[in-house]
């Protein structure tokens, strides 16, 4: 086998033919889960990268971006592209959206699809920017990208965020200014989210700074919207806490719903705080309070520094935009229960 692998090599490897390893790079959508997860296993032992670049070479530019998220259902994101599809409309440009429903593994196979749309460029929300393979083929096939949410170690790379381990620690914070020293961090899970575990470690932080050691986490799914059983040590059992410092908005909305399935009240039994100040928040009681991203704004610069990208410019930017706290209800001073609901 020479020094640079083929796609021979890895039809080889991976027992298939090459017109299967072809169809697997070049049209994903259209290939059996099964065969894809073989394919991929055998490039990535192999080291072997699609000559992406050499077939963009022969293109136009299509005045076409495509954009990964990872849900629609999140109305976080929803605004992000509704920014980004303003920018784009206001500069003549089509977008291609597409989502990875926060498997990290559907993200390889929906940026392949995107380019075999022949876009100019990505906007992408990964489930890890700092380990991913998605940035190394892209960096090296230069490829123009911005990544949206994400918050990468590096600085060769264009990004677009708000400081996501500050919003959390000012949530947290703003609970222990109201008495509260048992505080619970409900987070999404950490392999499908950067942003999830950054959250987290901004809310511990939070508690050293003042002093708390114990330090509270439940993981969940992204999209679970019971967090009934989840929550029943903290909110009722042995773990009992008083705050409940949440990932998302939706993560939020859903543990305030749990509170009231255990017969709590939020906030004079429990306090409640989000992170992304989505809409909705503001419409349900009590009032959420929550750490506002600018999405919207958000998006649209997005789309500003990808256009620059894809003229050629060669100093990637990165911006955290500003964050604050919202004035919700569904946090309070610190009460001391009466009795403990089981």
């Amino acid at each position: 086998m020479s020094s640079k692998p083929t796609m021979r090599d890895v039809a080889r490897k991976s027992g298939l033919s090459i017109a299967t390893v072809s169809r697997v790079i070049n049209f994903p959508a259209d290939v059996p889960a099964e065969t894809a997860k073989i394919v991929t296993a055998a490039m990535a032992y192999l080291n072997y990268r699609p000559n992406i670049n050499g077939r963009r070479l022969k293109m136009t530019q299509t005045s076409t971006i495509g954009v990964l998220v990872p849900t629609l259902a999140n109305p976080v994101f929803a605004t992000s592209v509704q920014g980004i599809e303003q920018e784009a409309n206001a500069n003549g440009l089509t977008v291609i959206l597409t989502s990875s429903e926060y498997d990290p593994e559907r993200e390889m196979g929906a940026v392949s699809t995107l380019l075999n749309n022949r876009v100019d460029g990505l906007i992408l929300t990964l489930a890890n920017a700092d380990n991913n393979p998605v940035v190394d083929l892209l960096l090296a096939e230069k490829i123009p990208f911005v990544l949206l949410f994400n918050q990468p170690s590096r600085a060769d790379i264009a990004a677009i965020s708000v400081d996501n381990a500050q919003s959390a620690y000012d949530m947290a914070t703003a609970m222990i200014a109201k008495g509260h020293r048992s505080l619970a961090m409900v987070a999404g899970q950490f392999e499908s989210s950067d942003r999830s575990r950054q959250r987290y470690d901004g809310f511990c932080r939070a508690l050293d700074d003042a002093g708390i050691a114990q330090k509270h986490l439940v993981q969940v799914r992204f999209g679970e919207t019971d967090l009934v059983a989840p929550l029943a040590d903290f909110l009722c059992g042995p773990e009992e806490v008083t705050g409940l410092v949440c990932s998302t908005d939706m993560l939020a909305i859903a543990a305030i719903s749990a509170c009231r399935a255990h017969g709590l009240s939020v906030p004079d039994d429990v306090s409640v705080g989000g992170i992304d100040g989505i809409s909705v928040g503001g419409l349900i009681t009590p009032k959420l309070c929550s750490a506002v991203q600018p999405t919207q704004e958000m998006g649209q610069q997005a789309l500003a520094f990808l256009r620059g990208l894809i003229k050629g410019q060669t100093n990637p930017q990165s911006l955290l935009l500003p964050h604050h706290l919202s004035d919700g209800d569904s946090i309070g001073d610190f009460r001391r229960r009466s009795s403990t609901l089981l």
